[in-house]
């Protein structure tokens, strides 16, 4: 393709972009509509799973989910950070188009705060309620503390048992509004022996188990949001045993938090065995970013951390598993996005049929049963709340602008995973094309007009 004709093409893909809908294709599905568990961990390393490279412990229960279906090695989140990213994914949208690139200021904790996750925007579990989906919460939520605008039981989901804030101890806390667990929005006396990983599993095989029973025909989406590997790093005596082979101190921790991540990803997969649906049971995987320095967590081949735009920050361990729909051990290396599992989930439950779904992603479903399709031509853009640095990923080539330094960057992919080789001079016409539609991207959305408080924490 020539430069001239990428650039008009580009612009097309620009345009297709604004158009909101589900994209659907002609592929299979069963009749029924599937349950859905969509798992997300918090700060997790790229290759910090045994089936992406890990190679000092063990993961056999995620493994089993990308074993088990299909995974994706260029799967991407909207944000480097937890809250965007997590507005991305539940809206199924960029946080960009309405103003959520940063991770939420303290002076959002305020009880009466107007700062959290748009009204406007729909979620998944307002997209799955009119199709008779019972919609659950676990874990952490980080998207707003208003109890009115932004409370889950507020967004659609009919339970929630969790946090509203962003990280907390992995054990019992005095009384905290946005750390302190609650159920349906009343505090609950948190166990002594509390440890929050189990603690929240627990919750969730009570619930899917009293879901199934109370009303068996019944479909349920899960959001289980653990607040783990995440800092502060607070391990179990038992877990650090097993890992008591790895000399650092720091990476023996967090390699004991993940290995009880695996441990009760385990749970939920045998509580779906025991109530025999697992196979109308459609598991989602993935990280919020990448693994920081703050934990010890490794991002193996990819330059980068959490908070940067780096392949570190933003590329994380993505499946998708259903049994006898989705092929199994299958490895896709199409490049998708946490806001395709909107659409995907709209899709497989009948949703999509009541009118275009509001999303900046497309339904994953023909792509993961073998159709290419159009998912290889399209664009995607990474901005930070303080706009100093933004990314645009088109095919095999990312380019990334570093408005700190002024400095420009291209890179191969397909060859150059670790962003090692800057291209961006010896390529200049693929630099301007891709300058020039993340401009036109950049005309496109608000500026985020952040108050001084809503600042970039990289380190959050």
């Amino acid at each position: 393709m020539s430069v001239f004709r990428l650039k008009i093409y580009l612009s097309v893909i620009l345009v297709l972009g604004s158009i909101f809908s589900s994209r659907l294709c002609a592929y299979k599905l069963p009749s029924s509509k599937p349950n859905i568990l969509f798992i997300l961990v918090d700060d997790m390393g790229y290759a910090d799973i045994s089936v992406l490279g890990q190679k000092k412990y063990r993961t056999p229960h995620i493994d089993a989910i990308f074993h088990g279906g299909t995974y994706f090695t260029n799967g991407y989140v909207t944000n480097s950070v937890c809250a965007p990213s997590r507005a991305g994914l539940i809206t199924g949208r960029l946080g960009s188009y309405f103003g959520f690139e940063a991770n939420l200021p303290e002076s959002s904790h305020l009880p009466d705060s107007t700062i959290g996750l748009d009204p406007e925007q729909k979620t998944i579990a307002d997209v799955l309620k009119p199709v008779g989906y019972k919609s659950i919460c676990i874990g952490k939520w980080h998207l707003g503390y208003n109890d009115d605008l932004f409370h889950p039981n507020n967004r659609g989901f009919d339970e929630f048992f969790g946090l509203l804030g962003g990280s907390r101890s992995y054990y019992k806390i005095d009384y905290d509004r946005g750390n302190s667990l609650q159920y349906n929005g009343s505090f609950i006396d948190e166990p002594d022996d509390m440890y929050i990983t189990d603690y929240l599993t627990d919750k969730a095989v009570a619930l899917i188990k009293h879901q199934v029973k109370l009303t068996p025909e019944q479909p349920f989406f899960m959001y289980m949001s653990y607040t783990a590997p995440h800092v502060p790093m607070h391990a179990k005596e038992s877990d650090l045993e097993r890992v008591a082979h790895i000399e650092k101190d720091l990476r023996r921790t967090y390699a004991a938090m993940v290995l009880c991540v695996d441990d009760n990803v385990g749970r939920l997969q045998a509580c779906l065995d025991e109530l025999g649906i697992s196979d109308n049971t459609l598991i989602v995987f993935l990280s919020d970013n990448g693994g920081p320095i703050a934990n010890g967590s490794w991002n193996g081949q990819l330059r980068g951390n959490k908070g940067s735009l780096w392949e570190g920050g933003i590329r994380v361990p993505f499946a998708l598993k259903w049994p006898g729909v989705i092929p199994a051990k299958k490895m896709n290396h199409t490049f998708v996005s946490s806001v395709d599992l909107l659409p995907t989930f709209a899709a497989v439950s009948g949703a999509d049929q009541f009118g275009p779904v509001a999303t900046d992603g497309m339904n994953l479903m023909p792509l993961l049963q073998g159709e290419a399709g159009e998912y290889r031509d399209r664009a995607f853009f990474w901005r930070r709340g303080d706009m100093k640095n933004v990314a645009v990923r088109y095919r095999n080539y990312k380019y990334i602008m570093n408005r700190r330094t002024n400095e420009e960057y291209l890179f191969d992919l397909r060859k150059d995973i670790s962003e090692r080789d800057n291209m961006a001079v010896f390529m200049p016409d693929y630099t301007d094309a891709l300058r020039t539609i993340q401009a036109k991207w950049e005309a496109s959305v608000p500026d985020p007009g952040f108050s001084s408080d809503w600042e970039v924490k990289e380190s959050n």
